[in-house]
């Protein structure tokens, strides 16, 4: 599900960018959640405010910390903000699942492992970054519990034939061992469960009615909602489901020329795009860089 890096050009939203490259520190973390282990990674620029909102990252599907490559660090250099991520568990080091996937898998990742992470991690003004299904679990988070804001990018909110179409496509690409050996350098000897759970779950007829648009209008932070006009694995019906049911106040961006992954194919235009959202609703954030662009420090 993550294509290809090297483009960085959306007609429209590049700009030149300037700014100071701030120095990160890093710390991994091994935590108990509901008695498994999750592996966590802290960033922090120095100048970090200590009531700055913390960015939480959730990764796709097929993700895990390590997937998210260098966009992390150039999100916190370019905001100034900490940024907090894991690996799900069954995903990346984490432990592995001891329970199939059912019709509820991103509830129980945004309403039980979500919290116990910000607890054990004292996150008290988590700010979502979530990409496909840790953007569903981003806008599920938001709806019962109380985030500081949501940015999400190629959220799902409901079932369509598009990302059904999009993941029988992977399916190829898994059968073929292109798609194996990346995912097996990603979560090891998880891959194949990983794999299989994701794709058998959403292709279930069981799964056909999951949509989370009810619960849309619960969800009354700031959003940033963010897709690819070429996106795989779904239509910008629901970008435009998601904008149109929000409860707060949501602004709502289709990427031209990018697929599923804008944050890999287009990282600068996708960060830029943050931190002007965030200069625009947190004009007092005592951060050096927000508002200087993230082009430097990749």
């Amino acid at each position: 599900m993550v294509p290809a890096a090297g483009r960085d050009r959306v007609p429209g939203y590049n700009r030149p960018v300037t700014g100071p490259v701030l120095e990160l520190q890093r710390e991994d973390l091994e935590l108990e959640v509901g008695g498994a282990r999750v592996v966590a990674r802290r960033l922090w620029p120095g100048a970090a405010a200590a009531a700055a909102p913390t960015l939480v990252l959730l990764h796709e599907g097929l993700g895990c910390v390590d997937a998210w490559r260098a966009f992390p660090e150039r999100l916190v250099r370019a905001t100034g903000l900490p940024a907090l991520l894991y690996d799900r568990r069954g995903y990346g080091r984490s432990s592995a699942l001891d329970r199939p996937w059912g019709v509820d898998y991103l509830h129980r990742a945004a309403l039980e492992e979500l919290p116990a992470v910000l607890a054990a991690c004292a996150v008290e003004r988590p700010l979502l970054v979530g990409h496909s299904d840790g953007g569903t679990i981003a806008l599920l988070a938001a709806a019962h519990h109380d985030p500081v804001a949501v940015v999400t990018e190629a959220a799902h909110a409901f079932v369509e034939e598009a990302t059904r179409t999009g993941i029988r496509r992977t399916e190829l690409r898994w059968a073929s061992g292109e798609l194996r050996r990346g995912l097996e350098r990603l979560h090891g000897p998880k891959a194949e469960s990983i794999f299989r759970s994701w794709a058998d779950t959403w292709l279930a007829p069981w799964f056909d009615g999951w949509s989370i648009t009810g619960e849309l209008p619960a969800v009354t932070c700031p959003a940033l909602l963010l897709q690819g006009a070429d996106d795989e694995y779904a239509t910008p019906g629901h970008l435009a489901e998601i904008a149109a049911r929000l409860g707060g106040p949501g602004r709502a961006e289709l990427l031209p020329g990018c697929g599923h992954a804008p944050h890999h194919e287009a990282p600068t235009v996708v960060i830029d795009l943050i931190v002007d959202w965030l200069s625009s609703w947190m004009p007092s954030l005592s951060t050096p860089a927000l508002g200087q662009g993230a082009g430097r420090g990749a």
